[in-house]
């Protein structure tokens, strides 16, 4: 199966000036918001010992709601991409493709891995692993599969071949899904789902060592370098589907992406005896959950914006999905300047005193935070100013 993206016909569409207007993907933005909130509302607890279950990421086993948002904005990253194809080879073609897939990769390691020095540039227990470092490093992936599985013809139209994309993308999760139940690991042996003994622990340890990696575990990083693979498949999944919705138009390809959502949800928890459902370790029954929960919601966004028309109420979120890597980074040096200055203590201190309950207390402070947040990006919403890397 191939998909077609027409240059011309893209081109066109960018300098038209009621393009943006006519043609934006409204629900990708609104659902990259979601996703943002929710990445927002993990990081931000008031007290890390009190949080209420949906809004903290599960123990080990087993998923939460905050275990969807990370995976479900690689899903957006992948969709993103299938929105851009026709605009960044029409103005450059392959090469200039893949020299802005690299840059971008380099600039957000670069953003992750400075946050990680912040507040006290403590080289010696510098984290090397993260959020940004690992969607830079999945793009850049993804993108390599695509330029590699892909060619321009002769009317100027990109030619992606989407049953090879799909094929890796099922042979990723298939081969990590192999090495972590039947490769063994050097000293324990094989089939292990933990934090010591499993393979993606045991690679981090080995490459990164015990002083570079997630300091809330000390055995292993949840964005650590195998899992990093599996992770490809969000993308690959959004990118995939992203084309179809290009071709079909959001409104007609409804249907279509819930039940992709669907089947890709139901296998993702048959799995789950077997290769289980491990945020962590980003297990391939958890990518596959994961990628089937961000269609599902995104068919719903779609049925509403799209095939019904309501888009209004969405404006508060959007500010957010059109932004997202400003105020991701932005919530980050806020946390960290409210933890310096002493800001933080005094706010939860006040918090829990008018309160009471440590819970509410904890997730009162996280909506402060996300209001700030929100306040700050406003602005540039307002005035269409959008950080792209």
């Amino acid at each position: 199966m191939a998909n077609v993206v027409d240059f011309k016909a893209a081109q066109k569409q960018a300098k038209s000036a009621a393009a943006p207007a006519k043609t934006r993907f409204e629900a990708l933005d609104i659902l990259r918001g979601l996703f943002l909130i929710g990445m927002l509302l993990a990081n931000n607890a008031g007290d890390w010992g009190h949080i209420y279950a949906p809004f903290d990421h599960a123990e080990w086993h087993g998923f939460t709601m905050t275990d969807m948002v990370f995976p479900g904005f690689m899903v957006c990253v992948g969709m993103s991409m299938s929105l851009s194809l026709g605009r960044r080879m029409a103005t450059g073609g392959k090469a200039q493709m893949a020299v802005h897939a690299l840059r971008r990769a380099a600039i957000l390691v670069g953003i992750g891995l400075f946050l990680n020095l912040l507040p006290h540039f403590d080289f010696a227990h510098w984290r090397f692993p993260g959020v940004l470092q690992r969607i830079g490093v999945c793009y850049a992936i993804a993108t390599g599969l695509l330029l590699l599985h892909s060619h321009q013809d002769a009317d100027g139209k990109l030619i992606v071949h989407g049953r090879a994309l799909a094929a890796w993308g099922a042979g990723l999760l298939i081969a990590y899904g192999v090495l972590l139940r039947y490769a063994p690991v050097p000293g324990f042996g094989a089939n292990h789902f933990d934090a010591v003994m499993s393979w993606p622990a045991y690679v981090d340890r080995m490459v990164f060592g015990l002083d570079h990696i997630w300091s809330g575990g000390k055995t292993y990083d949840p964005e650590g370098i195998l899992s990093t693979f599996p992770a490809v498949f969000n993308i690959l999944a959004g990118l995939l589907v992203g084309m179809l919705i290009k071709a079909k138009t959001p409104a007609k390809a409804v249907g279509q992406v819930m039940w992709i959502g669907l089947i890709l949800t139901v296998l993702g928890l048959a799995l789950d005896p077997v290769f289980p459902i491990i945020k962590k370790m980003w297990t391939p029954s958890f990518a596959l959950l994961t990628s089937g929960i961000a269609f599902l919601m995104l068919s719903a966004l779609m049925l509403v914006m799209d095939r019904l028309g309501h888009k209004k109420w969405a404006m508060p979120i959007r500010v957010f999905g059109m932004n997202a890597i400003l105020a991701y980074v932005f919530a980050w040096l806020l946390s960290v300047a409210l933890d310096v200055t002493g800001v933080y203590r005094a706010t939860t201190t006040w918090l829990l005193g008018v309160i009471g309950d440590p819970y509410a207390m904890s997730l009162a402070f996280a909506v402060l935070v996300l209001i700030v947040c929100w306040l700050f990006v406003l602005p540039f919403y307002l005035k269409r100013i959008f950080l792209k890397v």
